[in-house]
Parts: structure tokens; sequence; C-alpha cells
């Protein structure tokens, strides 16, 4: 089943947050190409937003030429390091990136970073991606619980980005998940600008309170302001439908 015999139910958007005075998140979305992605600059103002711009148009350009997703982000992160190497954005700039591919019902999503996707199937949110983070490391080798993440001092460290680690970063090892939707389901893309403020069952109450994908949207970032806004919140919503 390609995507001609279905219907994209899709809603992006971006918010500054309450805090900080720039956004350094960007998004794509091309439901004809069947690709979307959130990036979530990081090196502080003029850096971050450069670097997730980059992030953010890079891989489209690479996946149309017909590179895998996962190359289509290691190039992207090669075009960080390059535009810093040149002196654009700032030295210490670089991006995460969750980046979804829809080919009919079969999902590709390959990830950098602590950017998220979650998967709802009308009554159970899963996550589908791990994050590369510093707490997760601690969690995966029994060190803190679950419970201890959200008020960790360390919850914003990334273990690996892209654009950013030195001279002996010269590559990123993206993660990589791979399924099959069925028609009515929803995946969420996001930065942790969002996940950082409102809880994984906070944002199923979210989804299953409507199906219109628009007002989810809003809904989602209004949570995320209401809880503080203390980053920049991007979130993407993809719900396959039939045509």
């Amino acid at each position: 089943m390609h995507n001609s015999t279905i219907n994209i139910n899709e809603a992006c958007g971006t918010h500054t947050g309450l805090v900080r005075e720039a956004n350094e998140d960007a998004f794509f979305a091309d439901a004809s190409l069947g690709l979307w992605i959130v990036a979530d600059g990081m090196g502080g103002h003029h850096a971050g937003e450069v670097a997730s711009a980059i992030a953010s148009a890079e891989i489209p350009r690479c996946v149309q030429q017909g590179k895998s997703l996962v190359d289509a982000i290691g190039s992207a992160h090669q075009a960080i390091r390059d535009a810093t190497a040149q002196g654009k954005g700032g030295w210490n700039m670089g991006s995460t990136v969750v980046a979804l591919q829809l080919n009919g019902l079969h999902y590709q999503i390959g990830w950098v970073g602590d950017s998220r996707a979650y998967r709802w199937d009308g009554t159970e949110l899963r996550r589908l991606t791990k994050d590369h983070s510093y707490v997760q490391l601690l969690l995966d080798q029994g060190l803190i619980g679950e419970e201890a993440i959200s008020t960790h001092p360390s919850r914003n460290l990334i273990s690996q980005g892209l654009g950013v680690g030195g001279v002996d970063c010269e590559t990123v090892k993206a993660g990589w998940v791979e399924g099959e939707l069925t028609i009515g389901e929803t995946l969420l893309l996001c930065s942790d600008g969002l996940t950082g403020e409102v809880s994984d069952e906070a944002i199923a109450l979210i989804l299953a309170g409507t199906k219109d994908n628009p007002e989810r949207l809003e809904r989602l970032i209004r949570a995320a302001l209401d809880a503080g806004g203390s980053d920049n919140v991007t979130a993407i919503l993809v719900s396959p439908e039939e045509a």
C-alpha cells in the first residue's frame, strides 16, 4: 500500500516557549515525500538555530537523492561540522534530530539525541526511540531509577548529537526502528521541550481526548507552556487514513 491510497492527517508546530529568547528548534514536513523531521538545535542563539536548520534541510536533500534515512542523518552531522569549520553559526553548535519516513503504512524512524518518536494506537502510548542522553546511560546501568530522570540535574545532557563531539566524532550512530502502522494510529515526533515538561501519561490523555491532529498539537504545546515552557517546544503528529 503506497501513499497514493492513503491520506495523511498531519499537524506540525513550534513555539519558543516562555523562557528562551530564540527558537533553536526546526521542523520539516512533506507528506508527498513521506518525510517528517524535528531538530532541536544547541549552542545558543545564532548557533543552535543554524544547526537545526542545516539538519532539517540536509536530510530531505539526501533522501531525495535516494540515501537511506540513517545515511541522510550522517550527512547532516557532517554538514553541521563543515558549517562550523567555515565559521557559520557557533563553534559549539549541534542539533538533535528525530526523522520519520513513511511509505504506505511502513514507517522508518532514525534519531540522534533526545528528540523522540511515539506511537499512539488509540489506547496506549509507546515510545519508539531511546534517548541518547546521560540520564539514559545511568538508567541503563541501574544507577538511577526511571522516577529520578525528570528531576536529575544532568537530564539535559545528551550523549551524542549532530555536529558535536570534536575531531574524534566524525560519525554519529543514529538510533533506528521500523514497523507497520494500522489505519487510525498516530506517530508523534517531538523535541524535549515537550517531553521535559509533559509526562507520557499526560501526552496520552491529550491524544485520547480528540482525533483532530491540529487540536492535539495545540493542546500539547499549551500543556508544555502551562508547565513552565522552559524550552522551545516542537511537535509533529502524523496519522495515516484511508483515502
